[in-house]
């Protein structure tokens, strides 16, 4: 069905609640994880933290992508993208729930998902 890329390996996966129990149980360790369906577009990128996460939609190669957007967080939350640590604005800051929300929706459907905002870039 999909890969998950992440900086411990890249995971193969057959179906969603496969896909949601290696990001659970595998890469909640605050780095980009990187989920795709068959081809390499479109594509969902998570951070998780704790009850906090963040997220990336591509929807192409030539740079369609939007960040989630939450009005009313305000608590600033860090993650690691590329290696590097990466602090978002507050807003881009969604629940862990909804990231995983927006994970069964993104495989269900292979759009963007619509279980958050989000925020062109």
């Amino acid at each position: 069905m999909g890969l998950i890329s992440a900086n411990n390996g890249d995971y193969a996966f057959e179906n969603v609640d496969e896909a949601i129990d290696i990001v659970k149980s595998k890469l909640l360790d605050k780095n980009d994880i990187w989920i795709s369906l068959d081809d390499k577009y479109p594509c969902l990128v998570v951070w998780i933290f704790g009850e906090y996460a963040a997220l990336n939609f591509y929807q192409d190669e030539a740079g369609e992508m939007w960040l989630s957007y939450n009005a009313d967080n305000h608590e600033e939350v860090s993650f690691m993208a590329g290696g590097e640590e990466w602090s978002p604005e507050a807003t881009a800051i969604v629940s862990a729930d909804d990231a995983y929300a927006c994970i069964r929706t993104f495989l269900e459907t292979g759009s963007r998902p619509d279980c958050i905002k989000w925020q062109e870039l």
